[in-house]
C-alpha cells in the first residue's frame, strides 16, 4: 500500500511540475494578452462570464479573486506604418528609377512592415493634386517619373501593385490623399495640363510659398468628391485617409478665400 500511495503521490507531483511549466505566473493579469480574449482583469470567479479565466496570474489575490476575460472576440488593432511620397520622403529614393526597382523598393518596405506584424499601410497616392495611379482625372505625379503628367514607361500603377502584394502579406492598404495642397513650397515646375489647379485656376492660390485650392469652392469640393469616387470604385483600397484637409497655416497674412467665404455667408453660413 504504502508504494501504491508513493507512486500515486510521485505522479501527481509529476503532472502538477509539467502543467507549471506552461502556466504564465506572477500578477499579470492586467498585461497579458490573451490571443482571443485580450487583456484580462482580476475579478471574483463567481463573476467570471462563461468561466473564462486562468490561474497562476493572481499569486498574490485570494484565492477566489482569478484572471477573467471578456467572451467577446477582441478586433484586431490598427498597427500601421505611413509611406510618404511627397517630395519622395519615403520612397521613391529616386525619381529616374525604372520601373523594376520603384517595384523592388515598394517590396522591400512590404517584407519589412510584415516582420515588424504591421497590418496596414497608409499609402500616399495624391500629395499635390497628381497621383501615383492610373487615373483620367488628374496627372501623375511627378515624385514618381521626374516629371509633371509624364506616365511611368513601362506603364505600371504602383497603387494596383501595392494592394495586390500587401494583401498577399495579410496587410492593409489605406489610400491616402491631400485633397487642396496643389504644389509644394518653392516648387517651379510646370503643372500639366489636367491639373487641379489649372482645371480651377480662379480658385488655386498662393499662399504660404505653396499652392492651395480654396476648400471653400463648391467645384474643388464636388472635384475631391469625384476623386474620391474614383479611387475606391477602381481599386480594393481598405480605407481613405485624407490629410491637410483644412485651410493652410496662417502665415500672418489672410487666405484669399473672400468671395467663397461671402458666397457661404450667404447660404446661411455662420
Amino acid at each position: 500500500m504504502n508504494l501504491i500511495f508513493i507512486a500515486t503521490v510521485f505522479c501527481w507531483l509529476l503532472k502538477f511540475s509539467i502543467f507549471s511549466l506552461y502556466q504564465v505566473r506572477a500578477n499579470t493579469c492586467d498585461t497579458y494578452n490573451h490571443p482571443q480574449y485580450g487583456f484580462g482583469q482580476w475579478i471574483n470567479q463567481s463573476l467570471c462570464p462563461n468561466d473564462l479565466y486562468l490561474t497562476g496570474l493572481c499569486e498574490s489575490k485570494p484565492m477566489d479573486v482569478k484572471c477573467c476575460f471578456s467572451s467577446q472576440t477582441i478586433k484586431e488593432e490598427f498597427r500601421a506604418a505611413w509611406i510618404a511620397t511627397v517630395s519622395n520622403i519615403d520612397w521613391l529614393s529616386t525619381r529616374t528609377a525604372t520601373p523594376t526597382q520603384q517595384q523592388s523598393e515598394l517590396l522591400n518596405i512590404l517584407n519589412t512592415l510584415q516582420k515588424l506584424n504591421m497590418n496596414a499601410v497608409v499609402f500616399q497616392i495624391r500629395p499635390v493634386g497628381d497621383t501615383l495611379y492610373a487615373s483620367s482625372l488628374k496627372p501623375w505625379s511627378i515624385y514618381l517619373t521626374g516629371i509633371h503628367g509624364k506616365p511611368p514607361s513601362p506603364l505600371w500603377d504602383p497603387l494596383e501593385f501595392i494592394i495586390a502584394e500587401a494583401h498577399k502579406r495579410n496587410i492593409e492598404v489605406h489610400a491616402w490623399i491631400n485633397p487642396y495642397r496643389a504644389r509644394m513650397s518653392g516648387a517651379t515646375y510646370e503643372l500639366a495640363s489636367n491639373h487641379m489647379a489649372k482645371r480651377f485656376s480662379k480658385y488655386a492660390y498662393t499662399y504660404n510659398k505653396y499652392m492651395w485650392m480654396d476648400p471653400g469652392s463648391v467645384e474643388v469640393q464636388e472635384f475631391i468628391v469625384n476623386v474620391t469616387e474614383d479611387i475606391v470604385r477602381q481599386y480594393a483600397v481598405d480605407g481613405i485617409h485624407m490629410d491637410d484637409y483644412f485651410y493652410p497655416y496662417n502665415d500672418g497674412t489672410e487666405f484669399p478665400d473672400g468671395t467663397t467665404y461671402a458666397e457661404y455667408q450667404q447660404h446661411d453660413g455662420k
